[in-house]
């Protein structure tokens, strides 16, 4: 062997070694995970659900690089400003893969306030192969899944693509053309626009325990099969967000973010929220090619099963719009008796139903009906109940209203705010209570000792633009059938002779009782204990 070939030896001995080290992926590492050290790092980034606030906490952690787990190795360092800003360098890590981890309150994209608790968010990064790693909501719902490819013998990258196909998937969205690292909720382009829209979406109308629950529950299903088939909370989030597309709430969002000053734009989100919603109810696509169609919501675990939209300018609109212009945002209620769910509406101090109660009462001595005895009615109003049904007089749920309604009226002296034929957690209103209702919205009650038929009154409120929803179907009377639609009555807890009836309209309202109730029909509104 000549001098120049032996020169040559060590540069060719280098090559071979550098072959072997990077994958035909063009990622370092072999198909084992081995990775040459990260040595000296400096990684900076945005931690976002919205942003975390100043001085929450920022931890790198080394990672082994075949299990993913934890080695001991930790570097520590805080957020720097409200925009969820942070920096953190290092050495010392033997193996590239790490786990940054942030801690604390974060700005509520919904609300536009700082939240009521503290969260945690994850993200797996390659230190050899980035300096910049933004943590949100994302990262931290691919964390697990990517954890368990890994250990099935997926390169890390990709376990990474897997997993963010997969979590998108399952929020009915398409593939992710950038990795979820280098997403920010202000910057423009649909992968940002997703960002967004899944952090709206998993926030919805809970608190941060409630989130909280949500993202771990999605993250360890996603981990375990790669999809997300909890079909309750999907529908509870896509019934929220069909609230928020159908009253133009998006508008709210928007502004609650931009009041922060940290950017003058966003991306346009609201396509993919309505992506997830008109998925869940089953409506498929609303285009130029299918405009003017109908269709109806075929979820059955949905509060708005059955309504029917109508594909008007690439957007799905409900044609059974409330007509009062109520723009809050209605809470949900399961009962736990049936699984019927039902939205809530915060009036002043109390938190109502702001649907009629569609619990079957049934037993020996009363039951429960549909208007017209068409169960498609129930559906869209309620069931109608009998006095001894909406007090429970058969005591299935208490005793407050035991014997009432089985034809004595001096049985009926029952018990003021009595749970009732309600849901565990919701009593039926006293007078009192739906008064409170009343004037909490503007309205002016009057009481007459002497006007035996309407003692209690009051006026010049607007219940449909509170969310109340006053959406009813005809009344029952056993002495002329039933009485036509729009009968507006409900059963109170109240009782002179026996409990009272407060009928009800958008302007006014009147409260009374008579001795006929007792084989009447009328509709029941729980309000919450």
């Amino acid at each position: 062997m000549n001098m120049k070939s032996l020169m040559l030896l060590p540069f060719l001995l280098l090559a071979a070694c550098s072959d072997d080290i990077t994958g035909a992926s063009g990622e370092k590492g072999s198909t084992s995970h081995e990775k040459t050290p990260a040595g000296s790092w400096n990684i900076s980034g945005v931690s976002q659900k919205g942003p975390f606030v100043t001085g929450s906490t920022v931890n790198i952690m080394e990672l082994d690089s075949l299990t993913l787990e934890q080695t001991g190795k930790i570097f520590k360092s805080t957020i720097r400003s409200d925009e969820g800003d942070f920096i953190i360098s290092g050495q010392g890590f033997s193996s590239p893969y790490a786990m940054i981890q942030v801690k604390g309150y974060y700005r509520n994209e919904i609300t536009g306030k700082r939240s009521s608790g503290p969260l945690t968010l994850n993200a797996f990064t390659d230190l050899s192969h980035r300096e910049k790693v933004n943590v949100n909501l994302l990262t931290h719902l691919e964390f697990e899944r990517v954890k368990l490819l890994v250990s099935q013998g997926k390169s890390f990258k990709e376990a990474k693509t897997q997993a963010a196909n997969e979590v998108l998937a399952a929020m009915a969205m398409n593939d992710a053309s950038k990795s979820f690292e280098d997403l920010d909720i202000f910057k423009s382009g649909d992968e940002n626009a997703k960002l967004l829209a899944i952090s709206a979406l998993m926030q919805g109308d809970v608190d941060v325990a409630g989130l909280t629950e949500r993202v771990g529950k999605f993250s360890m299903e996603l981990a375990e099969g790669g999809s997300w088939n909890d079909s309750a909370t999907r529908t509870v989030i896509a019934d929220w967000a069909c609230e928020v597309s159908q009253r133009r709430l998006f508008d709210d969002i928007r502004a609650n973010i931009l009041s922060w000053k940290i950017s003058d734009s966003l991306p346009d989100f609201e396509k993919f929220v309505d992506y997830f919603w008109t998925d869940n109810y089953g409506l498929g696509t609303c285009s130029a090619t299918n405009d003017g169609d109908t269709t109806a919501n075929v979820n059955p675990l949905s509060i708005r099963n059955g309504e029917k939209f109508v594909c008007e300018n690439g957007h799905w609109e409900s044609i059974e719009k409330n007509s009062g212009n109520y723009k809050g945002i209605f809470g949900t209620m399961t009962d736990a008796r049936d699984g019927q769910t039902y939205k809530t509406v915060q009036i002043g101090d109390q938190v109502w139903m702001a649907e009629n109660l569609n619990y079957d009462y049934h037993t020996l001595q009363t039951f429960s009906m549909c208007y017209n005895k068409d169960p498609q009615k129930c559906d869209e109003y309620g069931r109608l109940y009998s006095l001894a049904a909406a007090v429970d007089s058969a005591g299935l749920f208490g005793d407050g209203g035991i014997g009432c309604g089985r034809g004595n009226a001096e049985a009926c002296k029952v018990r003021e705010s009595l749970r009732g034929v309600c849901p565990e957690g919701w009593h039926l209103p006293s007078e009192s209570e739906w008064m409170q209702l009343l004037v909490s919205l503007g309205g002016v009650v009057e009481e007459s000792e002497t006007d035996e038929v309407y003692p209690v009154k009051a006026s010049g409120f607007n219940i449909d633009d509170s969310g109340f929803n006053n959406h009813s179907g005809g009344c029952y009377y056993l002495t002329g059938g039933f009485s036509g639609e729009g009968c507006d009555k409900y059963w109170t807890s109240s009782s002179r002779n026996i409990p009272s009836i407060l009928g009800l309209n958008s302007q006014n309202a009147s409260a009374w009782d008579t001795g006929w109730a007792l084989s009447s029909f009328f509709y029941v509104r729980c309000v919450k204990d």
